[in-house]
């Protein structure tokens, strides 16, 4: 059952609803990659005498600055960054990290592409308010669409699409996807039913 808006005017007003609500999930899905690549130290910091370094580099050079700051003795840092010590005990090494990070900002760069990827990871879950109808040979169909709240997940591969449309300003095939991948979800298809959905007054996504 394909989109049948009421006029171009609200069908525009839908497509601006979806693509806002798709730019919204981007912007919290962007924010949540680049919470975690903050939060994750990179490959060149992962060894106890590359953090003592860079704290080193931080501290102009200092090693008592470095020392004080850590809790041992300047000995131990010398030690650290000649590599004479390499497995440092268990609370040392829980100080150290968390001196680097109190120190590391990096600016992660998190690309379109990864968004796109973490958006479909698992699939879209769609949360709408919407007039659906339906038609089946077997239950005959609906005498009156309504309106309904729905919260259904979207499969990865529409999810994929989905977003191909959006980037690609095809607001009406967005909208079909929406309707299909909703109203499939919902009405649990029987062989021979139709259903869609003819009007959308809400919409946001979970990723």
């Amino acid at each position: 059952m394909a989109v049948q808006f009421m006029s171009p005017g609200r069908q525009r007003t839908a497509e601006q609803r979806l693509f806002t609500a798709l730019e919204k999930t981007a912007d919290q899905v962007r924010a949540g990659l680049t919470a975690t690549a903050r939060r994750t130290l990179p490959a060149r910091l992962a060894t106890p005498h590359a953090q003592v370094a860079y704290l080193h580099r931080r501290a102009g050079g200092s090693t008592r600055q470095v020392a004080d700051q850590l809790g041992v003795h300047p000995e131990t840092v010398r030690r650290y960054l000649k590599g004479l010590r390499k497995h440092p005990p268990a609370d040392f090494a829980a100080r150290l990290e968390a001196a680097v990070r109190s120190l590391y900002r990096p600016r992660p760069r998190i690309s379109q592409a990864q968004v796109d990827q973490a958006m479909c990871a698992r699939g879209l879950r769609a949360n709408v308010r919407g007039t659906f109808g339906f038609s089946s040979t077997g239950v005959g169909t609906s005498d009156d669409p309504r309106e309904r709240w729905l919260n259904e997940d979207l499969s990865r591969e529409t999810s994929r699409t989905l977003v191909d449309a959006w980037h690609a300003g095809d607001g009406t095939r967005a909208l079909q996807l929406v309707s299909d991948g909703v109203a499939q979800s919902y009405f649990r298809f029987d062989p021979g039913m139709e259903a869609g959905m003819s009007h959308l007054s809400y919409i946001d996504f979970e990723a």
